[in-house]
């Protein structure tokens, strides 16, 4: 009977040795399939730009021998944005992107003057309007360097940061026409005249993603990036003007790795 009980035992204990053998060997060759880092990814976006960029600009207009002056304040509210991002597997979970994107909003103005009086000095009149057809449209390519960190088998966190270069093209109000009638104690708003200044500038973007994956290749998720910098955009008068461009972006799309 002991015997038969050693026998026993032992066949015991080698289907058990098996049974955790296959367990142990077999999880971790799946879990290092389903986790083995990609060479390349591929992000696209259709989110909002929340930042709000107003700003203000003018310019000396001399009439009958004397100064006046006339200033417009632009509303550039946040927007529709689109975005795309191409990134490569540098050494482990560090890799390196170019993403680009684009920003593009009516920025209404209000012109607000002072106009000399034709016939006395020191005695200005005042008089407000609306330029219509003023836009801001920003395009810009980040460089981003992070890293790329699996939750599980199916959802990944990214970080990125690096440098930005923008170009805007924003429309000025340069001028405007008015009218009056005699005593001209009066001046009335007829139309403001703009044109489209452009500027470009280095600036910088940081941000973060997190997607989901269906497969091992294609997902969905959602992002939220900060890029900025200033720039000087031509004012009226030969004047420039210190504009704020960017700001914080937040969208979703969709995710390939490759």
């Amino acid at each position: 009977m002991r015997y038969v009980w050693l026998w026993t035992g032992s066949r015991r204990l080698v289907l058990v040795s098996s049974v955790l053998g296959i367990l142990v060997v077999g999880i971790p060759v799946e879990s290092r399939a389903q986790t083995t880092p990609t060479r390349g990814s591929l992000r696209v976006n259709s989110g909002a730009q929340l930042t709000q960029n107003d700003f203000t600009n003018g310019a000396v207009r001399r009439e009958h021998a004397e100064d006046g002056r006339f200033d417009a304040d632009y509303v550039v509210k946040g927007g529709p944005s689109f975005d795309g991002a191409l990134g490569a597997r540098l050494w482990r979970r560090l890799g390196i992107g170019v993403g680009v994107s684009r920003f593009s909003v009516s920025t209404p103005a209000s012109v607000r003057a002072s106009l000399p009086h034709p016939f006395f000095f020191n005695q200005h009149r005042s008089l407000s309007g609306d330029a219509a057809g003023v836009t801001r449209e920003e395009l810009a390519v980040h460089l981003q360097v992070g890293g790329v960190f699996p939750v599980g088998t199916r959802l990944q966190v990214m970080i990125f940061s690096g440098p930005s270069f923008f170009q805007v093209t924003q429309g000025i109000v340069t001028d405007f026409t008015y009218t009056n009638d005699y005593p001209y104690d009066e001046a009335q708003f007829a139309a403001a005249t703009t044109t489209d200044a452009k500027a470009s500038k280095m600036g910088f973007n940081a941000g973060g993603d997190l997607a989901f994956f269906f497969t091992r290749n294609v997902g969905l998720g959602a992002t939220a990036q900060f890029s900025g910098t200033t720039v000087a955009l031509p004012a009226a008068g030969g004047a420039s003007q210190d504009v704020k461009v960017g700001g914080v972006k937040v969208g979703g799309g969709l995710r390939l790795r490759f």
